[in-house]
């Protein structure tokens, strides 16, 4: 934990001082089942956490990977998953909470709580419904609004409305022959428009590319970027710093309207002042010591497990 401490206090020294406006980094981690990191606490998958039916234990054990995450240095969660899994034959039904959207949003709440409520930027996904036609993951669905409204989308609405959830994730599927990165019903008419959402929509990583290699919907990923960003995406998450080369035209060119850059540049702003990065943008290393190998983090994981098993 100081080791990785000391990696994200590095980093972010060197774009406070070395990089042109000096603003401060976001470090985002996996945090499914505890934070995916060495000598982090490991739970079971929300699969059997949604077996245990007790959204107070949830809180429990997120509250205290929120605080594993924290020292560490990390500032958003790329979780939780709530699509809810209706086909077995999808390969990540283990990430979700079942198949009841009832039951999903109770869990996703007390997920959702528990980091917003220490700091965390949460990160509800996929959306939407990111198990595709016959299982298949990313696939295009063809879901009529109805069954989005009963069924896909009630986790989301209550991560963002109950829980506080400050950004979305978007799914590498389409919807009606729509990328959901580039789907501007689904981004700007529900989520943002519909739900009052005041964060900020990230891709998965090379999602925007799926519109030139996955739905054949744009032709190069310049024109990828425009669709994106031009419908309600606010971030483009990549897996390489040299990727920003495919997407960076667009928006010095002229191609995408200036208001709707500057809407996605201040909801991530906002988020950075929230959490209080332009005053402390670095954490303590002597806090990361402390938390390696944390026997009450130990027991939680246990009771977890025990209740799991059904």
């Amino acid at each position: 934990a100081r080791g990785m401490a000391e990696l994200t206090n590095a980093i972010q020294k060197f774009f406070l001082e070395h990089s042109r406006l000096g603003i401060p980094v976001m470090f985002h981690e996996e945090c499914l089942h505890g934070h995916a990191a060495k000598d982090g606490t490991s739970f079971p998958q929300p699969i059997g956490l949604g077996a245990t039916f007790n959204p107070a234990l949830v809180e429990k054990l997120y509250a205290m990977t929120a605080h594993e995450t924290r020292v560490r240095g990390g500032h958003q969660a790329l979780t939780p998953v709530v699509d809810v899994a209706r086909d077995a034959r999808w390969g990540r039904v283990e990430e979700t909470y079942g198949e009841d959207p009832y039951l999903t949003s109770r869990m996703a709440v007390s997920f959702v709580s528990a980091f917003e409520k220490s700091g965390i930027i949460t990160t509800p996904k996929h959306f939407i419904a990111n198990v595709g036609d016959g299982g298949r993951d990313s696939y295009p669905i063809h879901f009529n609004e109805r069954l989005l409204d009963e069924i896909y989308f009630p986790p989301f609405k209550a991560c963002i409305q109950e829980g506080g959830s400050r950004s979305v994730m978007t799914a590498y599927n389409s919807l009606d022959g729509v990328a959901c990165s580039s789907n501007s019903w689904l981004l700007q008419q529900k989520l943002k428009g519909g739900w009052g959402f005041k964060g900020f929509v990230i891709s998965d990583a090379n999602a925007v590319g799926g519109e030139v290699v996955l739905h054949h919907t744009a032709k190069n990923y310049e024109e990828a970027c425009r669709h994106a960003i031009g419908n309600g995406l606010d971030v483009i998450f990549q897996t390489d710093v040299h990727h920003y080369k495919l997407f960076i035209s667009p928006f010095l060119n002229g191609e995408i309207d200036s208001n709707r850059i500057n809407d996605a540049v201040s909801r991530v702003l906002r988020a950075k002042f929230e959490l209080g990065l332009f005053e402390k943008p670095y954490v303590s290393l002597a806090e990361a010591a402390k938390w390696t190998n944390n026997e009450s983090h130990k027991y939680l994981a246990r009771l977890a497990a025990f209740e799991s098993i059904v």
